[in-house]
């Protein structure tokens, strides 16, 4: 692969993954405005994005092992596509409680065909020493998704109308539906039309834990992202600026991603070491937005989207690098975790701002965070001692 083919693989997957994840980002970002105009409480949008993702975490294995045999562009483009129908069917029809949840169901299971079709697709088109880079480019999507969200509100939303920001956003998925590259001869991973049949290499019991990971960290950045906006302007700042708080922390996370990706690729950083350091600090950022003022919405998100929604790219990268003959299907089972996290953090968002208060949503989500770094740290214990079982085993032979 020329570098120039790797460069559009990336920024295709990039453009897609976006696409994908502005449903449910968008329905966050415009909380205010659904508020207003369908009368909708914070639980209940808060339970329409969680749809999402739990259909997304029912459906994320099976997903994964189709788009194993469907190979990265064929899979892509079929889950792109009903993400753009999804977007605009919200925008022309969708227009009470449970027609939002059926349509973010849909997207939902479109994301969950997405993911591991956009892994897959890099892996087959991107050489191993560039990978971490393009998986925290493909990564940095979905925090891309989160700041048109936010910029969504001043620029769409509060102009023409809340459906034109879906309108808009479908546009994205469907122009990365026109840039897909063709599927390539694999560099990264072993793949071939129809080896669904592949297994994960590690087993069950550490890709489960990886799960655990993901939905803890997914936990609290479905909580960040879907309610940030709403706890910015109940602090005192005005719709637009609260709008631009998930705009400045999503922008944060991009930049924190990439590098993240780059140093991986540069300096032999071990993707599950950082993971450990990124919720741990990313923890202790989100502890500053329970001071619950306005100022702590200009500052806190910076550490917390930073450190706190850094970590998808290394998480992934690093669940490849251990199943390099199944990756679509390895990280089908270790989305699992992520999607479930990220219906569980807006549908108990939701309930906890309603019953409680912001403050105790940033309390809890950075609990998620600290003890997902605890988890972490085991994982990369047992990923050794797994190893270490493994290179015995080959000695003996």
């Amino acid at each position: 692969m020329t570098v120039r083919s790797e460069r559009r693989a990336w920024t295709t997957v990039a453009l897609g993954t976006m696409g994908s994840a502005l449903p449910v980002f968008l329905t966050g970002a415009l909380g205010v405005q659904l508020r207003d105009d369908l009368g909708f409480s914070a639980t209940q949008i808060g339970l329409a994005m969680g749809a999402s993702f739990t259909f997304a975490a029912v459906m994320s294995a099976p997903m994964g092992r189709l788009a194993q045999r469907l190979g990265p562009r064929r899979g892509f483009q079929s889950g792109l596509t009903a993400s753009a129908l999804s977007m605009l069917v919200i925008a022309g029809f969708a227009r009470s409680f449970w027609s939002f949840c059926m349509v973010l169901a849909v997207a939902g299971v479109a994301n969950s065909l997405n993911q591991p079709s956009a892994n897959l697709l890099l892996t087959t088109h991107i050489g191993r020493p560039r990978l971490g880079f393009a998986l925290a480019t493909k990564q940095s999507g979905m925090p891309a998704a989160a700041l048109l969200g936010g910029v969504a509100v001043p620029a769409v939303a509060l102009t023409l109308g809340w459906q034109w920001a879906y309108v808009f956003a479908a546009m994205v998925a469907i122009f990365a539906i026109a840039c897909l590259p063709p599927d390539a001869e694999p560099v990264g991973a072993v793949w071939a039309p129809g080896a669904g049949r592949s297994r994960p290499d590690l087993g069950v019991p550490l890709l489960l834990l990886y799960a655990a990971v993901g939905l803890l960290g997914a936990t609290s950045a479905g909580a960040m992202v879907g309610f940030i906006t709403g706890g910015a302007e109940a602090s005192g700042l005005g719709p637009g600026a609260a709008g631009l708080v998930l705009s400045l922390g999503s922008a944060v996370g991009v930049i924190s991603r990439l590098i993240q990706g780059w140093q991986v690729d540069h300096r032999g950083v071990l993707p599950i070491q950082r993971l450990v350091w990124l919720f741990a600090l990313g923890g202790l950022g989100v502890l500053l937005l329970a001071v619950d003022v306005p100022a702590t919405y200009l500052i806190a998100p910076i550490p917390a989207f930073a450190f706190g929604w850094a970590w998808p790219g290394l998480f992934n990268l690093s669940v490849i690098r251990n199943n390099p003959s199944a990756p679509a299907s390895a990280t089908g089972i270790s989305q699992v975790g992520v999607f479930a996290g990220a219906a569980l953090g807006p549908s108990l968002g939701g309930i906890i701002v309603d019953t409680a208060g912001y403050r105790a949503l940033w309390l809890f989500a950075a609990s998620t965070l600290l003890t997902g770094s605890l988890i972490a740290v085991y994982l990369r214990t047992r990923i050794k001692a797994n190893r270490l079982r493994n290179d015995e085993a080959l000695e003996l032979r």
